[in-house]
């Protein structure tokens, strides 16, 4: 790799069914839990696929979603992918997703994190593997990323937890202020599909232009956050983001021509893609 190439990390969450229940968009995951095949022809989004254009993944650990024979499974899929493996914790909430927010005190949601650290963990290591990095899941990663309080509980959890271990969240928030204080690598991250705001805010999921679903639209927002770290504001504004991560929704029906486009927008201007 010459002195002139660039490198962004491309995450995905993953995981996100429980046992015969599906995750939104993903009602195969339902026929993986009864013994199908992780890459069957009829996946409309294959696990497989993603991961080999991804270079990490963030697995949900049974608090929002996710049950333990999916976790195992995922693991080892995506060490045969060569793609790292960082946890999706979130509020103890399964019947609503973890999209609810919850008055938790602070060393009980220090705790929660890190017992959900704790379940992957385990499963990695039966796989030679370790827990690369940490993102926070819907509510638990939005309220963190405002609220100083449950930005720190998260922060000292992952610090506690190992040291260097990097957390994953919103650029410039109190998510990344936290992480700051406690010592913990903070990686920004930008949502390929999701529309911003001028402060840097996610446009709320409940406005029609919240999400943008053009194949080319989305690559060509990929390549301005890797190439300037930059993204265009839906008031049409350059907003900051400065990313050092890229996700992309796997419950996205077009996740893959998304991944796809994006690789090769990217590819044409020297960018690499890999976790760092």
């Amino acid at each position: 790799m010459n002195g002139n190439t660039k490198t962004i990390d491309f995450n995905a969450d993953i995981g996100e069914g429980y046992g015969v229940w599906p995750a939104p968009n993903q009602i195969w995951r339902a026929d993986l839990e009864r013994g199908g095949s992780i890459d069957s022809a009829d996946a409309p989004l294959s696990v497989e696929r993603i991961m080999g254009l991804v270079s990490s993944v963030n697995l949900a650990c049974g608090f929002h979603a996710g049950d333990p024979y999916l976790i195992k499974r995922y693991v080892a899929t995506a060490k045969n992918a060569g793609c790292r493996v960082g946890a999706h914790p979130s509020y103890p909430d399964r019947s609503g997703f973890g999209l609810r927010y919850m008055d938790i005190g602070k060393d009980e949601l220090k705790a929660i994190v890190q017992y959900q650290l704790g379940a992957l963990d385990g499963f990695l290591r039966m796989e030679g593997m370790a827990v690369s990095h940490v993102k926070c899941h819907g509510a638990l990663y939005n309220r963190s990323g405002h609220d100083t309080v449950v930005a720190a509980a998260v922060a000292e959890a992952v610090a506690e937890y190992r040291d260097g271990l990097p957390l994953y969240g919103l650029p410039f928030s109190c998510m990344e202020e936290a992480a700051k204080k406690a010592g913990v690598p903070f990686v920004r991250e930008a949502f390929s599909d999701r529309a911003y705001h001028d402060n840097g805010a996610l446009v709320d999921r409940r406005r029609v232009d919240a999400m943008v679903t053009d194949p080319e639209s989305v690559s060509e927002r990929v390549k301005q956050m890797g190439l300037r770290g930059t993204v265009r504001s839906v008031e049409g504004n350059d907003v900051v983001l400065q990313p050092g991560t890229i996700c992309f929704h796997a419950d996205t029906p077009q996740v893959l021509h998304f991944l796809e486009q994006a690789h090769r927008k990217l590819q044409e201007h020297n960018v690499h893609i890999s976790a760092s």
